[in-house]
């Protein structure tokens, strides 16, 4: 059956062509390249048709023997080549990190591979990228520490860390995080992940909004890609590390939401103990949304400005968990519990 699904395709594409230029990345390309497939849910005969768009100009290469998983769809020769088929239908339309994050960002949400649901009824429970020997026979892929090593020098995505070790990733934000049950996938500190774009949601009641920020992101698990929505309280970009004279203690400041006509962020810290620690901070809203903020280390204190706030200075250490209770935006969050954070 999965051979005659390939020359179906095979017979339905038209001219072969690799997807995407062929950008330069750190490390050298693997002379057997990659097989691009997709795990499909839904109609057989809209797999089909959804299998046929996906493929697009893809060149396919029969595997010599052992088949990768999910429905195959085509080969390319750079990893970076991939994420670029991924992006391609990750969201539709595409997000983007906004130029003023310190503004709310209530637009819409599309859903993940919500071009595919729209145009086919499908969903798209994960994008898998499987590693192929000269051979064409499998290959285990070696995926770098640096998330940016494998990302097309045009990419927008962002490389980021998992802050628990493993959470619910949903299909859509909400003003507060929905029950574990209703998410779309799992997200695991072990693997990748890509901030693709922030998205706010708020509720009104009769004094103020109450928002949560979520972060657009694709997980990585293993080999399988997977678009959906992360409360950004549960996102660490990997870029955002502030340090002082070395390596530890570092800290980074997370906008995670609105309450009560308060801004609130995430402090973030990795101590000498090479624990991740952190505490809920809070000052008054601007204009719906969040006022100025400085974060600096020197030794082992995060000196802290939030708006017109006098400055914070915070022991980087275990004191630092010894926060108050969550803020009304942030209670039904799953996932969330006490764990060694993987942030580079």
């Amino acid at each position: 059956m999965a051979r005659r699904n390939r020359q179906w395709l095979a017979a339905a594409l038209g001219a072969l062509a690799v997807l995407g230029a062929s950008p330069a990345v750190p490390a050298p390309a693997t002379p057997g390249g990659y097989w691009l497939s997709v795990d499909l849910v839904g109609p057989a005969a809209a797999q089909q048709q959804a299998a046929t768009e996906l493929a697009g100009d893809l060149v396919l290469r029969e595997p010599a023997d052992v088949a990768p998983p999910g429905l195959l769809l085509g080969h390319v020769d750079e990893v970076s080549q991939a994420l670029r088929w991924i992006d391609d239908y990750a969201f539709e339309p595409r997000l983007h990190m906004p130029a003023e994050l310190l503004a709310l960002h209530q637009g819409p949400a599309p859903a993940p591979a919500g071009g595919l649901i729209d145009r086919h009824g499908v969903i798209a429970a994960a994008f898998i990228v499987s590693g192929a020997t000269e051979q064409l026979r499998p290959r285990e892929i070696a995926w770098p520490l640096d998330q940016a090593a494998v990302l097309p020098p045009d990419s927008t995505w962002i490389p980021a860390a998992l802050v628990p070790d493993h959470a619910p990733l949903f299909a859509a934000p909400a003003p507060v995080v929905p029950p574990a049950s209703e998410r779309f996938g799992m997200v695991h500190r072990r693997g990748g992940l890509f901030v693709v774009g922030v998205v706010d949601r708020c509720t009104q009641t009769r004094s103020d909004a109450s928002c949560l920020r979520w972060a657009a992101v694709v997980a990585r698990n293993g080999d399988r890609f997977t678009p959906g929505y992360l409360p950004m309280m549960q996102v660490a970009p990997t870029d955002a590390w502030v340090r002082g004279e070395g390596d530890l203690p570092r800290a980074q400041l997370v906008a995670i939401g609105l309450a009560a006509g308060q801004a609130q962020w995430l402090l973030l810290a990795r101590g000498r103990d090479d624990q991740l620690h952190r505490r809920t901070l809070a000052a008054p809203a601007r204009d719906g949304g969040w006022p100025r903020s400085h974060l600096r280390v020197e030794g082992d204190l995060a000196l802290v400005e939030l708006g017109l706030e006098p400055t914070l200075s915070l022991a980087l250490d275990a004191t630092l968990d010894a926060r108050p209770p969550r803020p009304p935006a942030t209670e039904g969050t799953t996932g969330a519990h006490e764990e060694e954070h993987d942030d580079e």
